[in-house]
């Protein structure tokens, strides 16, 4: 038994109606040609009905203009592509145009994520329309924010097999409660390489995700010992207090393991504990190479390091420590880093 209104024409049925009935078929036989209800075809020819006007050259009364009715498969799929359009309830947003101009702002000048500037919002309580998540990323599909695209390719990750041992005090030995995250000052250091030898250490505080970059001519260890030694003559005696322990990986620039530990204000001192993560496990170290990612979308991966300032490095490291993070309830890195400081 034929069935109406089970499913929508598609373009080629509505082009063989168009073919059917412009050639004087009844609409009875359409159906039957087409396998479909004899009320499905008739609401359709009503849809893309239009009036045709036709020339005919005459002997007795020359040229004359006809009309009659013919259907157009294009104008009954026109109008059934602005039926779907209009479907559904409004947007959420109705007409806050300040918060459409507010998300594009901050993602394409500030380099925010979507999902990041609307947590921010919310954190700060700005005055404009909640919508969720859900809505946003659906919203930027439709195309509702001209000027955000989403990239929605995913990374291949190559599982790698452990083949020797770390060259310092292995990350088994360390605490269980770092790799909680229950305490503040302990860190993770890795390097962001850039061409020309050029490179950035990062340093990354596990509790408040905190940034701290330096810029090195190059990737050896003497230049990770002058960085560090730089940083504790910053912080001085409160130093071993924010970095009770670092996390590294087996690169050749973290080889020094007495050096990175030993304080540079006595030769028998520490001023911290370093631990190695085992080999090819970057996952150990997961908020340096997830923070390093924010830095590459500032500094791209093969740029020359060396091009760029004291005061550009220090832009970037403002940046990441300044985004909200939903990780943190939309906090900053810097607002809970600052926190802490004022506990100890």
């Amino acid at each position: 038994m034929k069935q109406k209104g089970t499913k929508n024409l598609t373009y080629t049925q509505r082009l063989q109606i168009e073919t059917l009935y412009n050639a004087k078929h009844k609409i009875k036989d359409i159906a039957d040609t087409l396998g479909l209800h004899f009320t499905t075809i008739y609401k359709e020819i009503k849809k893309g009905l239009y009036e045709h006007v036709s020339k005919q050259d005459t002997f007795w009364y020359g040229v004359r203009y006809t009309k009659h009715k013919r259907y157009s498969a294009k104008i009954a799929q026109d109008r059934y592509n602005q039926v779907c359009l209009n479907k559904g309830r409004d947007l959420k947003i109705g007409k806050d145009y300040a918060l459409v101009h507010y998300i594009e702002k901050r993602v394409c000048e500030d380099k925010i994520s979507p999902c990041a500037v609307l947590g921010e919002i919310k954190y700060k309580k700005l005055p404009f329309t909640i919508i969720s998540k859900t809505t946003l990323y659906r919203y930027i599909d439709m195309g509702i924010f001209d000027n955000i695209k989403i990239d929605k390719r995913k990374k291949a990750y190559k599982k790698v097999t452990i083949k020797r041992a770390p060259k310092g005090t292995s990350i088994e030995k360390r605490p269980i409660e770092i790799r909680q995250r229950n305490s503040f000052g302990h860190w993770e250091m890795d390097c962001v390489c850039g061409s020309n030898k050029s490179t950035l250490l990062v340093l990354s505080e596990r509790l408040t995700r905190k940034e701290i970059i330096f810029q090195m001519q190059d990737q050896k260890a003497n230049s990770v010992i002058h960085c560090l030694n730089v940083l504790e003559r910053r912080f001085g005696a409160m130093f071993k207090k924010v970095f009770k322990t670092i996390t590294v990986d087996n690169g050749s620039e973290f080889a020094d393991f007495n050096g990175m530990e030993k304080s540079c204000y006595g030769r028998n001192s520490k001023r911290t504990l370093v631990y190695y993560c085992h080999p090819y496990c970057s996952s150990e170290r997961g908020t340096n190479e997830r923070l390093n990612r924010e830095i590459r979308r500032l500094i791209p991966k093969g740029s020359a390091l060396s091009k760029y300032t004291i005061e550009d490095i220090q832009k970037v490291e403002d940046w990441v420590n300044s985004y909200p993070r939903e990780i943190l309830g939309y906090a900053t890195s810097q607002e809970l880093f600052n926190k802490q400081l004022q506990c100890l």
